[in-house]
């Protein structure tokens, strides 16, 4: 068959890696999934999508390997709204491995959040990074933040403030093992993915200068929440500090401007779609040789899905090829050439799409896969204990978090997937690579796209 060793090569690249550790691998907007890899900033290199940053003063500190590559979509999340983080130990399978991460790793999990001007250009390198979630040790649970993260399948829940003005945002996570600091030495793993926040006011987000921070250069390794030696210190009775600053979290009364996203939306055209790649419909045919020609955009488009697929997979790949490719190859051979069939629908469905949801995910009350719109989610409060985040948390900063959430109304949101809109003139795209680690990327349409289809249809009997 035409391209199919290419494919599958591409597939056995993808699915073997070769080391694991963790990675940020899917966004979930108050429980809703937008598909593996989508809005997310993750190396193209499958063999260091899941390593830790090497050294604290990289500029890769800041969004990881790759991460100041922008992602073609942005996701919209409204101001309050609950976000889930999936985390895999191996990028394109939750359920491989021991987990999420493996159990041998011990610290502390971070949520940054950082205002652009511009998601495609602005360098998440600098200054205006802050702190709204972490957890550390939770003593209440006998659990370091990793262990719990195992224990909840790699999903980590935390809500964005209410109080956020509506605009461009990265969200960082920062996953900090210290098993090994006398060997390998701390280990953050490091992913940003792409917002759009819907809030009640405009402008930029004021941030205290003692909570605001530049990445890199916001932790030291002096620092006692790296220095901490987990094998002779008993958490219980000498409390791990999480590094970092302290928490900041603005309140308000949740989203109520009518500003719109007009960056990484979702072009309308979209009727399939893996990671931030989308496939648009085939020209119409009424003839063999308009059959074959749609057949070729098909093609050509599959290699670029492949091309362009992270490490967290390309099922959707796969879902177009066979739900769509092969099916006009079927059309073209029958001599059934009117079409495409199902013109402009959707191709296959997200569940097929990305990799099963691998639990409940937690602070949100949804089972995976389970359509509920208009779910209210509140914002959750601050446990006892916690350091201003949810869930834990070693006690810094909880006098702080309620003095600047007293008595603010828990917005209500309602869930939304990922807005289908018209494509806008600013769409951002994926500029080529640079980093020096990354693998090289090649383009998979245009003559040589073609040129695959063409041999394709001869060996399909086409001449």
């Amino acid at each position: 068959m035409r391209s199919n060793l290419f494919i599958a090569s591409l597939a056995t690249t993808f699915a073997s890696l070769a080391t694991a550790h963790t990675v940020l691998t899917t966004v979930f907007v108050n429980g809703v999934n937008q598909g593996d890899g989508t809005c997310i900033r993750m190396s193209k290199n499958p063999d260091r999508a899941t390593f830790p940053i090497e050294g604290i003063n990289n500029a890769n500190m800041a969004c990881g390997l790759e991460g100041a590559t922008p992602v073609a979509f942005t996701c919209p999340a409204p101001a309050g709204s609950t976000l889930t983080f999936a985390f895999r130990e191996w990028a394109d399978e939750p359920t491989k491995g021991a987990g999420p991460i493996d159990p041998s790793h011990i610290g502390s999990v971070a949520i940054y959040l950082k205002q652009v001007s511009n998601i495609a250009t602005t360098n998440p390198a600098g200054g205006g990074w802050f702190k709204i979630y972490s957890d550390g040790y939770d003593s209440s649970r006998k659990q370091w933040s990793a262990k719990k993260l195992i224990a909840d399948k790699g999903l980590l829940s935390f809500s964005l403030p209410s109080g956020l003005p509506t605009g461009y945002y990265l969200a960082r996570s920062e996953i900090l093992a210290i098993h090994d600091i006398s060997g390998s030495g701390p280990q953050f793993f490091v992913n940003c993915a792409q917002l759009f926040v819907s809030g009640s006011t405009t402008g930029t987000v004021s941030i205290p200068s003692d909570k605001s921070v530049s990445i890199p250069g916001h932790v030291k390794y002096s620092d006692p929440g790296v220095t901490y030696n987990v094998y002779e210190s008993n958490p219980d009775t000498k409390p791990y500090k999480v590094v970092g600053p302290a928490i900041f979290r603005p309140s308000g009364p949740g989203p109520s401007t009518n500003a719109k996203q007009t960056d990484g939306v979702i072009p309308a055209g979209c009727i399939l779609k893996n990671a931030n790649w989308c496939a648009k419909e085939v020209p119409d045919y009424s003839n063999e040789n308009e059959c074959w020609k749609a057949s070729d955009d098909c093609w050509a488009q599959l290699d670029k899905c492949y091309t362009s697929a992270p490490p967290s997979g390309s099922r959707g790949c796969k879902v177009w090829q066979e739900k769509k490719c092969d099916k006009i190859v079927d059309s073209c051979r029958s001599g059934d050439w009117k079409g495409p069939r199902n013109k402009g629908q959707k191709v296959g469905s997200e569940s097929e799409s990305s990799a099963p949801v691998p639990g409940r995910i937690p602070g949100v009350g949804v089972s995976p896969g389970v359509e509920e719109p208009g779910v209210v989610v509140p914002e959750p409060e601050p446990v006892e204990g916690g350091d201003g985040g949810y869930e834990g948390g070693n006690g810094e900063g909880e006098e702080e978090e309620e003095e600047e959430e007293e008595n603010v109304p828990a917005p209500t949101t309602t869930r939304e997937a990922v807005v289908v809109t018209p494509v806008p003139t600013t769409l951002v795209t994926r500029p080529a690579t640079t980093t020096e680690a990354a693998a090289p990327v090649t383009t998979g349409g245009g003559k040589k796209g073609c040129k695959k289809s063409k041999n394709y249809r001869r060996r399909a009997g086409k001449n």
